[in-house]
């Protein structure tokens, strides 16, 4: 089963609104991060564990599924760094890399086999182009079922495509809260056929739709609304 490492804020969320959040696994963590440094005193130990003294220093979420975290031990991070610097240097030999998915959120994926034989990208707004047909596809496969409408849970979502441009594996990293709808998504992001094929099969997407609270400010600035065409209830 998937495990899910949540910072405390993301427990009490009460009223929702969505972030999608897509890019090619394996991406470095991007500018934006909180820069600010802290002292960490992390020693080598098995990466489940680690990663949830991080979680509860940082309080960053980590998204990961057991079976790429079994048996992988951290690395140890002793000094002040960035919560991303550590987060990296923690990861140090496990042969993972992590992906920021959020201001507050990381996914960890496994790295790159061979450097060496890296395929070649596409020009950054083609890749753009596709990661965007990519979000919209599984968005409305999800939103055309009733009972998987986007917003009324968590959902972290990890997708191949093959070289005709159909999904091909789909892997939840964490429980929505139901097991029938956990079901329900990947049978449904199953069918998905983009029509073309991405740059590179091998990489995999990310998707995160993270619950986020509808607070007095947004709600000043017009209704808060659900993907799907939905409204939030006050």
């Amino acid at each position: 089963m998937a495990s899910l490492v949540a910072s405390p804020g993301a427990r009490a969320l009460v009223c929702y609104m969505v972030v999608l959040a897509l890019s090619l696994a394996g991406q470095q963590v991007h500018a934006g991060q909180p820069a600010t440094e802290m002292a960490f005193d992390l020693p080598a130990q098995p990466l489940k564990q680690a990663l949830a003294q991080y979680d509860a220093q940082t309080s960053l979420s980590v998204f990961f599924s057991s079976e790429l975290a079994a048996g992988r031990t951290s690395n140890a991070v002793h000094g002040s760094y960035s919560p991303e610097a550590a987060l990296r240097k923690l990861l140090e030999g496990t042969g993972l890399n992590v992906q920021a998915t959020a201001a507050d959120a990381f996914v960890l994926v496994p790295g790159a086999r061979n450097p060496d034989m890296a395929v070649a990208q596409p020009p950054a707004s083609a890749q753009r182009q596709y990661e965007g047909t990519v979000q919209s596809q599984i968005y409305q496969a999800l939103c055309a079922r009733t009972a998987l409408a986007l917003g009324d849970y968590r959902l972290a979502l990890y997708v191949q495509i093959n070289a005709s441009g159909h999904v091909q594996r789909v892997r939840l990293l964490d429980t929505t809260g139901d097991k029938a709808r956990d079901a329900a998504i990947i049978e449904t992001v199953e069918r998905v056929d983009l029509g073309q094929p991405p740059a590179d099969p091998a990489k995999a997407f990310v998707l995160l739709v993270k619950p986020v609270r509808c607070d007095t400010a947004a709600a000043q600035s017009g209704p808060c609304r659900l993907p799907c065409g939905r409204q939030a209830s006050r």
